[in-house]
């Protein structure tokens, strides 16, 4: 004859089951719940798999982005070029940014993208955009951040981009961009951000870009100014916040934490 379960025992075989109830309520949450991100796994329309034609991707973030009606259009995983970018002169009047990354856009994919009556905010990596770019870009009056660290253009180009009312940021490198660019660049006067890369900025060039009448910062790489050049922005322009070499310089009295 057995014993009756004593008060442990009992005790020990709820836990059992309740563990077990626990775990397999954790593996239904698991089975049947999105990811930590708060997504499911199905990749994002930027995302292209090897098997996929670029075209497919590339109609997919467009989809994408007329159904959602989304200011901001960005390619990243995948190379477009300017086949690709004609497509948005149809429909997305409502695109505000275009950041490419991957891919080439020349002079004539600058020309479609231009036509976007909304565009304030235009970044192309990889992109040799020459001066026929930039008078083109001149005429898009609702532009506020430009960059393209990869153009061809030359001062002249730079000095159309004076044309444009509320251009804050320019960010810009090019191997035909001289001295001369100081002074192209000083002529946009609603510029309160600076960044040239590999540009011959002198302390002549330097004092004509420090007296932008709305610059906050300035970032300067593989400049030609001088320390004494250095010496007398900190001492003339306190306030400015500004990166050479995307380092803040020693002598700098007020550099920002980042």
């Amino acid at each position: 004859m057995s014993r009756p379960a004593t008060h442990s025992s009992r005790y020990l075989l709820y836990l059992f089951i309740g563990v077990g109830l626990g775990a397999a309520i954790g593996m239904l949450r698991i089975w049947s719940s999105p990811n930590e991100s708060g997504t499911d796994n199905t990749p994002s329309a930027d995302v292209r798999t090897e098997s996929e034609p670029v075209e497919v991707t590339w109609q997919a973030v467009l989809n994408r982005v007329a159904d959602e009606s989304a200011e901001t259009l960005q390619v990243s995983n995948f190379a477009i070029d300017d086949t690709s970018v004609q497509s948005l002169r149809d429909g997305f009047g409502f695109v505000e940014t275009v950041i490419i990354d991957e891919g080439v856009i020349t002079d004539d994919g600058v020309d479609a993208i231009a036509d976007l009556p909304a565009l304030r905010h235009l970044r192309l990596r990889k992109s040799p955009i020459s001066d026929v770019g930039f008078k083109r870009l001149a005429e898009c009056s609702s532009l506020m951040i430009l960059n393209l660290p990869d153009a061809v253009c030359t001062p002249e180009g730079v000095a159309t981009l004076a044309a444009l009312p509320d251009l804050r940021q320019l960010r810009l490198g090019s191997d035909a961009l001289t001295r001369e660019t100081a002074a192209a660049v000083a002529s946009i006067g609603s510029l309160r951000s600076v960044h040239l890369i590999g540009v011959p900025i002198d302390d002549e060039g330097l004092k004509q870009i420090a007296a932008l009448p709305k610059l906050q910062s300035l970032y300067l790489d593989d400049s030609d100014v001088t320390p004494d050049g250095w010496e007398w922005l900190f001492q003339n322009h306190a306030d400015l916040h500004v990166h050479v070499d995307q380092h803040h310089h020693d002598r700098d009295p007020s550099p920002h934490p980042h």
